[in-house]
């Protein structure tokens, strides 16, 4: 497999460095910003090329790491090339290998991959991607070369659904920025609560922090082999939960609203609300919590 990479930004600069730190080859970069590809280039030690066509006959395999607006763009372009038998891969997380428009006409074999990984800077990001997991979808042919490539890294590859991308896409934001959106609500609560800023991260860390590792700790589990080790499996949301919807604190819940001064604040908290119920119906399955759920359905 000789791998060129197309977009010499965070992405491609950081799996170019990464991907050659394990033994693929990588032939080099394209980028329409000579500077910037002459710059990853010699950062991952390996050839800028000032023409696509002259990238495209050395490689076998192109890595589209260009922003997702661009990706359409660069496949009609070197769709009326000769691709027949090579493996486009775009990086989008939140577009499918379907951008690939009429790629059986080609004759190449197309799919995409995703990091679930947050590409900070173009020059140390590659440090910390062997803990991320690799998601892949696409055509089989396509998926069974990049083979070659997975089984050089230490990485999780995971095969979705190509049609479901999309809510793939936004669980990991979810997951990611969402997250971030309502700890920066926390912090702003906090700060109207006459706490300042700095303050209010200092005390809101181990309290986000002990959550996550709650939800993600490994918990031994009976299963119905003779093995006596048993499934390891993370705990989950629901047996994390704590505080006061989990506890059916209702007068707790009402006085909360009653304080939420900002429409998207109060919204945000119905909306999270609502969740946290069913959670807690979950962990609690003989409580009822339907008086909750009607508190934050009310308005």
């Amino acid at each position: 497999m000789k791998i060129g990479i197309i977009g010499a930004g965070k992405v491609g600069t950081t799996l170019g460095k990464y991907v050659k730190g394990y033994g693929a080859c990588v032939t080099g970069f394209y980028s329409r910003t000579e500077s910037s590809g002459r710059e990853s280039a010699e950062f991952t030690d390996t050839e800028y090329f000032e023409t696509l066509d002259a990238l495209m006959e050395v490689s076998d395999t192109l890595f589209l790491t260009t922003t997702d607006g661009e990706i359409r763009k660069v496949w009609d372009c070197i769709a009326e090339k000769n691709v027949k038998g090579k493996v486009i891969c775009h990086f989008s997380g939140s577009l499918s290998s379907d951008i690939f428009s009429n790629w059986e006409e080609t004759g190449a074999y197309v799919c995409s991959i995703h990091p679930i990984y947050a590409f900070s800077n173009k020059f140390t990001a590659y440090q910390n991607l062997t803990g991320a997991a690799f998601t892949v979808e696409g055509d089989r042919t396509a998926l069974a070369r990049m083979q070659e490539l997975f089984l050089l890294l230490p990485n999780q590859v995971v095969e979705i659904s190509t049609k479901e991308k999309v809510k793939y896409h936004a669980a990991t934001s979810i997951a990611s920025n969402q997250v971030v959106g309502l700890i920066s609500m926390a912090v702003e609560l906090m700060k109207e609560a006459g706490i300042s800023e700095n303050s209010a991260y200092e005390l809101l860390r181990p309290l986000v922090e002990n959550n996550i590792k709650s939800i993600f700790e490994r918990e031994q589990q009976e299963t119905s082999t003779s093995s006596t080790e048993g499934k390891a499996k993370y705990r989950g949301c629901a047996q994390a939960l704590t505080g006061p919807i989990e506890r059916n604190d209702r007068r707790t819940v009402e006085k909360h609203l009653e304080h939420m001064d900002r429409t998207e604040w109060e919204a945000s908290y119905r909306a999270v609300g609502t969740i946290v119920t069913e959670l807690a119906g979950k962990k609690h399955p003989k409580r009822n919590y339907a008086a909750m759920k009607q508190l934050f359905e009310s308005k």
